[in-house]
């Protein structure tokens, strides 16, 4: 037994079906939101560095507006990222109890590094911010040759910590996504788990690469139809009253989100050729139709955006997107529980087996076979007199001391001698017939 499986307990049949659900949801939450925040960062980084080398504003203006405003609050990172990403752990560590692969592991390990890429895309943001200030200031008309020193230097350092925090931050994202990634693919395969016992199993598994380079490019179409979201739909939009700029977002957002979309359907397919044969069911099928058509839709409302130069679709675009990646989280699931059902029924087992084990154990009780004659039996039968049914000492010497034939008549009584009527069956289980079969016979002895 590894450490996880210390940590969590095997699901039943019942609370397998309850986790699959769990499941579909928590991808469904942490997909997108985890895509804007890895795209959303690599976009402001590839703007800000456009800036420093085209000396236009405009860049350094997208790229912070990007991080402002798709790298959402802190308490919507922990409740749409972190939350998500330890709840599908756990799951995973239970549907995957007792089997050995890397896995959890990676899974878990992935879990830490999303947390301290979190930490360093909030601090790129706060950062970023805290440079758009002090650039917005200087365009008020402040004398720069009029600066302190200090404010010079304080500035110099915020510039330093803006490159440095969002390009370690979005390395460690990177990473994490790819660790991720890479447990829950190898995961999927049963045939990979013979081999799968160490962290470069991973990073050497071509099915880890294509599923990752398809997240990569989902983030990146995402972060398009975000940015169309946030600063022409919700809530009404940004005010932008720079024509140049807003030329600028709208023209670079609708082809980053449809270039990426375009591509998404390649790596769709391929995402399902890779597939384990077992992981095929109806539901499979279903939800991977649905995901092409919620791209089809996506790609067709851009391409309205695109030649009406109308935002008003910008909504629709960002909503068919998080409908895709609730499709294609269900068929991932289904996928999964269809490719891991031989080991889930063995894990189950073990649930049932563990549940017997803390449940109290009844004490045996003890069967008096001459409380039940008497409440049973003594109303007709006596060892030396007849009643309503022969006497005993007429019929036990055929049984001699043989207690399971005679149990067995007790048990199922037939009718036997003509001069009697049919002895009714008392409803003992076989257990209590054999205990009035014993006390008779021994009784029987005595006489």
């Amino acid at each position: 037994m590894n450490f996880f499986d210390q940590l969590v307990i095997p699901p039943s049949t019942e609370q397998s079906l309850l986790l699959n659900l769990i499941q579909i949801i928590s991808f469904a939450i942490f997909y997108p939101f985890t895509g804007i925040m890895l795209g959303g960062t690599l976009l402001s980084l590839y703007f800000r560095s456009q800036a420093k080398k085209t000396r236009n504003s405009l860049y350094l203006k997208f790229s912070n507006d990007i991080i402002k405003y798709l790298a959402i609050s802190r308490n919507a990172g922990f409740g749409l990222g972190i939350l998500p990403v330890i709840s599908i752990s756990i799951v995973y560590a239970q549907f995957l109890y007792s089997s050995n692969i890397i896995s959890v592991g990676v899974l878990f390990l992935s879990v830490l590094m999303f947390i301290i890429s979190y930490a360093f895309i909030y601090r790129y943001k706060s950062s970023s911010e805290t440079d758009s200030a002090l650039s917005e200031m200087k365009k008020s008309g402040i004398d720069e040759n009029k600066l302190s020193e200090e404010v010079i230097s304080f500035e110099e350092n915020i510039k330093s910590e803006v490159s440095s925090s969002g390009k370690t931050g979005l390395t460690l994202l990177i990473l994490s996504v790819f660790l991720f990634i890479g447990g829950t693919t190898i995961a999927s395969n049963m045939n990979d788990w013979a081999t799968a016992k160490t962290v470069f199993a991973v990073f050497v598994n071509s099915s880890v690469w294509l599923n990752f380079i398809y997240f990569f490019v989902t983030s990146l179409a995402i972060s398009g139809g975000a940015i169309l979201f946030f600063f022409f739909s919700w809530q009404g939009g940004i005010k932008i009253e720079n024509e140049e700029y807003k030329s600028l977002v709208l023209k670079n957002s609708v082809n980053i989100a449809l270039i990426f979309s375009l591509l998404q359907p390649v790596f769709l397919f391929f995402n399902f050729l890779i597939l384990p044969k077992e992981s095929f069911s109806s539901p499979v099928f279903i939800f991977a139709g649905l995901a092409f058509l919620s791209i089809l839709f996506v790609c067709n409302f851009l391409y309205a955006i695109i030649r009406n130069s109308d935002v008003k679709l910008s909504g629709w675009v960002f909503a068919a997107m998080l409908l895709t990646f609730v499709f294609v989280s269900a068929k991932n699931q289904y996928a999964l529980s269809n490719a891991i059902k031989p080991h889930t029924l063995v894990v189950n087992a073990k649930a049932d087996e563990k549940l017997k084990e803390m449940q109290p154990k009844k004490q045996a009780v003890e069967i008096n076979g001459e409380e039940i004659y008497k409440s049973r039996c003594a109303a007709c039968h006596k060892f030396d007199t007849k009643l309503v049914g022969p006497p005993y000492q007429e019929t036990l010497p055929k049984y001699g001391e043989d207690i399971k034939k005679l149990a067995g008549y007790i048990y199922s009584p037939v009718k036997i001698n003509p001069e009697y009527p049919p002895m009714p069956n008392q409803g003992l289980k076989m257990k209590e017939a054999e205990a009035v079969a014993k006390y008779l016979l021994e009784k029987y002895k005595t006489k």
